[in-house]
């Protein structure tokens, strides 16, 4: 088996111009000169590791932790050799940080504990055998993930009380709303599909423009890059509109859009009623579209938790699909997702770990143009559509879910108040 490394814990060093990375190599931060006036060679090499590697230095002085925990270490049965930890002794010491120091930052003490092994193995330092950092290293990763679960499991998703017209405002506030109108009047009764159930090349430019986005079908030079303002995006398929993909995929599935073998009929069930009637069939519909859309970010095939992440046992999609879940549940509860944290592990992370976290950026920037998502300093759920995450998200991640208004929870179609 492979060593694995923490992505919370570890990144790749950031590629640039050699100068500046001869440069950075020369400067000495205070906790690593002051590892070095006190002799300690190997505490200035993990110091001057972690400022590559990590971010921990941004968010305490990872030094005395390292130090309190190779005291308790060797207290509680570890050698005094600093260049192994042995898997025993060191379960021992994280549960007594766990029993025993409450007052002391564990996840943080977790992530130097984790920062110090994977330094070790980095710098050829490990004097251990393979097997031992991988039992090390499990042991670690277990707290860490019951403290993750314990984290999670605490948290408490409320869905607000809404009347029925401030659910109906909010509703029709959406620019999901109005796309969703203009869509389906600009369809008509009937439109030709391709063999994939698309819609063809001589329908993606109205198709396009009823959902607000400048797009043309074309035979061939299709756009490689992004557009200049004001040219239309180039395409040869429907497939590659991402907006008209959505909505598509969204109407189809809530029976909106009926698929055959050479065309796609519409149904209006809109045209068939009026007044109070058709303005409440509009919000289900919206509901429904949203749902379809928070879902299909938030999908992972199989049986895994939304929490814990094994790259080794997910594909892509899962992965996104529980990054996703994490961030949707995060921006409905209390003040949200920051937006500064997500730029920061941007910044500290490299590889796929920040690949993922880029598509999750990008998936977040294209839920706040639908207003699915709410963005100023942290990424919020509207209040009218926290009771779809409730239902697609927070409910089937095992939290804790609290209506307001009990008569959401027992009625998926409950408007609100005035019902």
């Amino acid at each position: 088996m492979s060593k694995k490394k923490n992505p919370s814990a570890s990144r790749k060093a950031k590629q640039g111009h050699p100068a500046r990375s001869a440069a950075t190599g020369q400067i000495v931060s205070i906790d690593e000169f002051r590892a070095r006036s006190t002799g300690n060679d190997v505490s200035a090499q993990f110091m001057k590791w972690v400022r590559a590697n990590t971010s921990l230095a941004a968010i305490g002085d990872p030094l005395p932790i390292l130090h309190g925990f190779l005291e308790h270490y060797l207290r509680l049965g570890g050698g005094s050799d600093t260049t192994v930890l042995l898997p025993s002794p060191t379960a021992a010491t994280l549960a007594w940080y766990l029993t025993e120091a409450p007052d002391n930052d564990l996840e943080f003490v977790l992530h130097v504990v984790m920062g110090y092994l994977l330094f070790l193995d980095d710098s050829g330092l490990w004097s251990g055998s393979d097997a031992q950092f991988e039992e090390a290293q499990a042991a670690i990763l277990e707290i860490i993930d019951e403290q993750s679960d314990k984290a999670f499991d605490d948290r408490v998703f409320e869905v607000p009380a809404l009347t029925r017209e401030q659910t109906r405002d909010g509703l029709l506030a959406l620019p999901l709303s109005g796309r969703i109108q203009s869509f389906m009047d600009w369809f008509g009764e009937k439109r030709d599909v391709t063999s994939k159930g698309v819609l063809t090349r001589k329908d993606i430019q109205g198709a396009a423009a009823a959902l607000g986005v400048a797009a043309v079908g074309v035979n061939t030079d299709p756009t490689m890059f992004a557009t200049h303002e004001g040219e239309p995006l180039r395409v040869t398929t429907a497939q590659d509109v991402p907006r008209l993909v959505l909505y598509w995929e969204a109407l189809v599935q809530i029976g909106i859009i009926e698929l055959g073998a050479r065309r796609a009929t519409m149904h209006h069930p809109l045209a068939a009623t009026t007044g109070r009637d058709r303005e409440e069939l509009l919000m289900h519909i919206i509901r429904d579209v949203a749902l379809c859309l928070y879902l299909r970010f938030t999908a992972v095939d199989g049986d895994h938790d939304t929490h814990k992440v094994v790259k080794e046992d997910l594909s892509n999609d899962d992965i996104e699909g529980i990054i996703m879940t994490s961030m949707l549940l995060d921006a409905g509860i209390e003040d949200g997702y920051s937006v500064e944290h997500l730029e920061t592990a941007l910044d500290t992370t490299a590889g796929d770990d920040q690949l993922d976290l880029l598509i999750a950026q990008m998936t977040l920037d294209l839920l706040c143009t639908e207003g699915l998502v709410l963005r100023d300093t942290h990424y919020r759920i509207p209040p009218v559509l926290k009771k779809m995450i409730a239902f697609a998200i927070a409910e089937p991640a095992g939290l804790d879910v609290v209506h307001a208004d009990p008569l959401d929870a027992d009625d998926p179609s409950y408007l609100g108040a005035g019902d």
